[in-house]
């Protein structure tokens, strides 16, 4: 009965663990929505000041700008906006370098999204900006914005109206005192109210680059969940950081350390207690021919698919946000935990003066042990990286060693 409760209790806790990572890898993934071939409105969540994060929203532009896209939608003020669809016009740096001297103190005021715009105008010349934040610098851009609409004569016309609107959102949001206390429910009803009369007017297949908090699909309040109220299933977001992330590719070839690692981990012991304790005569006398062959080419084969595939190694990067991974790492993390048990394990029955039928012994709850720990392992690596082919030669050497086991069993008796 002790053994029984045993493998319940550590089966349980094993599940429990891998069931965990695939959920929150679930939900992790769901704060993204990605956009497919009927999708109008694509935005992007970025974590400003971030070099990669410019780099791979400029990558994501060019390949919009040559399916025919030609609006951008972008976290900047309507008359910052004007001003750089207007430089795009220009000969010479001088709006822009303006614009972001302006910025300056800003988290959008750096080299490198600076540097963002000036590759969009050389090689996406006809792309419009279409600025929908309130008004930030509205006493600096805002006030030379006005000048400049007046000196060319346009003081009665609809974008010296909606300079003065984006002004006057501006001035509104910086007199609430609960700004800084959390999310500014008004700020991010002029952002909707914003983005929506933009696009409106515009309509048609736009891309839109905004604060990752603003385009959260889990937050009501949020731009993204207003949008998605109003527009339905004609808008997407996904987080840069995803993209940059990547995937784990599950049949990425090379040497995999995890893969190196873990034959290390298994080969010691095996091969110390079969040289103490030679079974090989055994296993040909008692075993299924077919279900020995299965043991023994399962197990080859688990061995050389682990190091062939670079995918069992922990995919993690290091982000502007920290180290950035998968929660399927928690499946990884399990299974390098069952190898050390299978170490422990065989360094117990290598200093004692245990037997054969050690072989199919439990240990930490896990019955056959010997065999158990090493294949859910092996498994386990298959399913953190999605590689079916090392799932299936798992499951293949676990079948054939089921035989044998009972074959040392009946031997035994």
């Amino acid at each position: 009965m002790k053994i029984r409760i045993s493998s319940i209790i550590a089966f349980t806790i094993l599940i429990s663990l891998v069931s965990s990572g695939m959920i929150l890898s679930y939900k992790d993934h769901s704060v993204d929505e990605y956009p497919d071939d009927t999708t109008q409105i694509r935005l992007y969540g970025e974590y400003h000041g971030i070099e990669s994060y410019y780099d791979t929203e400029y990558d994501l532009w060019m390949g919009y700008y040559s399916e025919g896209y030609r609006n951008l939608f972008i976290e900047l003020p309507y008359y910052t906006a004007e001003f750089l669809n207007d430089w795009m016009h220009e000969d010479d740096d001088a709006i822009i370098d303006a614009v972001f001297e302006d910025l300056q103190g800003s988290a959008a005021g750096n080299e490198y999204y600076y540097q963002f715009f000036q590759d969009i105008k050389r090689n996406c010349p006809e792309t419009v900006f279409y600025g929908t934040e309130i008004g930030f610098e509205c006493d600096t851009t805002g006030l030379r914005y006005l000048s400049y609409l007046e000196e060319n004569g346009q003081k009665d016309s609809l974008k010296y109206d909606k300079a003065i609107e984006c002004m006057r959102q501006g001035v509104e949001y910086f007199s609430d005192e609960t700004v800084y206390e959390g999310l500014s429910l008004k700020r991010e009803n002029y952002l909707v109210k914003n983005f929506i009369e933009a696009y409106d007017s515009v309509g048609g297949k736009v891309m839109g680059i905004y604060g990752s908090d603003h385009t959260r699909p889990d937050q009501p309040l949020y731009l993204y969940c207003q949008l998605k109220d109003h527009y339905g299933d004609n808008i997407s977001t996904v987080r840069v950081s995803s993209i940059i992330f990547g995937e784990n590719k599950p049949y990425r070839l090379g040497i995999s350390a995890t893969g190196l690692i873990c034959l290390v981990l298994f080969i010691i012991p095996k091969l110390i207690w079969e040289k103490k304790n030679p079974v090989r005569e055994l296993l040909k006398e008692n075993s299924n021919k077919v279900l020995s062959l299965m043991a023994q080419y399962g197990q080859i084969a688990v061995i050389i698919v682990l190091l062939l595939f670079k995918s069992s190694d922990p995919y993690i990067k290091v982000l502007p946000e920290g180290f950035y991974f998968d929660w399927t790492i928690v499946v990884w993390t399990v299974s390098v935990i069952l190898m050390i048990l299978y170490e422990i394990r065989g360094i117990i029955c290598i200093c004692s003066k245990r037997k054969r039928r050690d072989l199919y012994s439990s240990f930490a709850g896990f019955p056959v042990a010997g065999a158990m720990l090493p294949v859910l392992a092996a498994f386990l690596l298959g399913l953190y990286s999605m590689n079916y082919i090392l799932m299936a030669v798992s499951v293949i050497w676990e079948t054939g060693f089921t035989g044998t086991r009972i074959a040392l069993a009946n031997a035994n008796k």
